[in-house]
């Protein structure tokens, strides 16, 4: 992995620009972007933050184009859902990693404590996600390394 200091620091605030005066990592919050529904400009801003627009697009259910998208008034409450859980799991990371670079590497990797399995081709269903939150919080209390 990089040194700490030379890696980019997570940009906690394109997020709280994003959905001001909402915490996505608490429960309310996200149910209240959920109700809302994210919009085309919200979803191309969380595809540009994480990348993974593949991933993105399987999740979201706009696999044929996921640039036509961005221009979406509002996604349905299920592509939210999923948008928003996504984002969730890279925030927890990053913060875990105090980077989202670390975060991304630790996404792409090949997890001991997953059974090998990697992060990222997990997060495509709601099962998944939780899984990957779970082992995440375990690490933060120091259960993994």
């Amino acid at each position: 992995m990089k040194p700490l200091e030379s890696v980019a620091k997570f940009p906690l605030d394109s997020i709280s620009d994003l959905f001001p005066d909402v915490d996505i990592m608490s429960s309310s919050g996200y149910l209240s972007i959920v109700r809302s529904g994210a919009s085309g400009k919200q979803l191309k801003a969380i595809a540009d933050l994480i990348g993974e627009k593949e991933l993105i697009a399987r999740s979201t259910g706009t696999t044929s184009n996921l640039s036509k998208s961005y221009q979406i008034k509002r996604l349905s409450s299920v592509a939210t859902d999923n948008l928003i859980g996504l984002l969730r799991v890279y925030f927890q990371a990053a913060k875990i990693y105090e980077s989202l670079d670390l975060a991304k590497e630790w996404m792409c990797s090949s997890i001991p404590a997953l059974g090998g399995e990697v992060p990222v081709n997990m997060l495509d269903s709601h099962a998944g996600r939780e899984v990957v939150r779970q082992t995440l919080r375990k690490m933060e209390f120091g259960d993994y390394v």
